[in-house]
C-alpha cells in the first residue's frame, strides 16, 4: 500500500474532433512551480483501457495515441533513477559516447533552487552543469537554448548534445511553429525519434513510462473516443 492519492484513475471521452497535443504525463517536482514537492506521489506508469468498439479503424476514426518513441535504445535506466531523481532530458550519442544517455535532475534541497543535471555510467554519477535555479530558466518557452547558452556556455560538445525531454511550451510557440492549423492532425518525429500510432480498440489496455515518453491523441473523426 502507497497511501491515499498513490493511484490516479478517470474516465476520458474526446468527442468528434477532439485531440490533445504532444506531451509527456509527468514532470520533475522542481519543474511544477512552487507546489511541486508539496504531492507524497508522482505518475511512475501511465496505462489506458480503450473502451470503444473493437473494429475502430484509426484511418478511418483517427484517435489514435501517438507516441514518440526513441528511434535507438539509449544506455542506462530512463525515467527515474533508483534514489528517485527524475529524467529530464537526453544526452544525443556522438562519436566519442556512442550511446544516447538519460539526463537527470539533482534537485538537492527540494525548494527550487541548488539542482544540477548528471548522467549514469552504471551507479556512478557524472555531474554536467553547475547549480542553478530551476526557475526562471527551465519554465519559459525556449527554455532549452536558453539552458544550452547558460548552463552549458563552456562545453558546446554538451549543448550540441542536450535537449529536453519536453520543452515547455506556449502560445508564441504555435505561432512561430506556424501552427495555426494543427487542428489534431499529428506532428512529426524528430530525428532521433519514430512514431508508433495505437488505434483505441476496444479492450487494448496500453502502458508506458509517465516521464521519458512523448505522446499526444490524433483528432478522432465523426465518433467519440472513450478510455479509462
Amino acid at each position: 500500500m502507497y497511501g491515499k492519492g498513490s493511484t490516479e484513475i478517470s474516465y476520458t471521452r474526446f468527442g468528434p474532433g477532439a485531440f490533445l497535443k504532444r506531451h509527456v504525463d509527468e514532470h520533475h517536482e522542481e519543474l511544477k512551480g512552487k507546489d511541486g514537492w508539496s504531492k507524497p506521489t508522482r505518475r511512475s506508469i501511465s496505462w489506458l483501457i480503450y473502451l470503444n468498439d473493437v473494429d475502430w479503424d484509426g484511418k478511418k476514426n483517427g484517435g489514435q495515441l501517438r507516441c514518440f518513441e526513441r528511434k535507438n535504445r539509449p544506455g542506462g535506466r530512463i525515467g527515474a533513477t533508483v534514489n528517485g531523481d527524475m529524467q529530464i532530458g537526453w544526452l544525443a550519442a556522438s562519436i566519442i559516447d556512442p550511446h544516447e544517455r538519460p539526463v537527470y535532475l539533482d534537485g538537492k534541497k527540494h525548494d527550487h533552487g541548488d539542482c544540477a543535471m548528471y548522467i549514469l555510467d552504471g551507479m556512478k554519477r557524472t555531474y554536467i552543469s553547475k547549480a542553478f535555479q530551476t526557475n526562471p530558466i527551465m519554465y519559459i518557452s525556449g527554455s532549452e537554448t536558453l539552458v544550452k547558452k547558460t548552463l552549458f556556455a563552456d562545453r558546446k560538445d554538451l549543448a550540441d548534445r542536450f535537449h529536453l525531454i519536453e520543452p515547455p511550451k506556449s502560445r508564441i510557440t504555435d505561432i512561430l511553429k506556424g501552427d495555426k492549423a494543427y487542428a489534431g492532425s499529428g506532428e512529426v518525429a524528430a530525428v532521433d525519434e519514430e512514431l508508433e500510432d495505437v488505434d483505441p480498440r476496444g479492450g487494448t489496455l496500453v502502458l508506458f513510462d509517465s516521464v521519458s515518453l512523448p505522446h499526444e491523441v490524433l483528432a478522432t473523426k465523426g465518433k467519440e473516443r472513450w478510455a479509462c
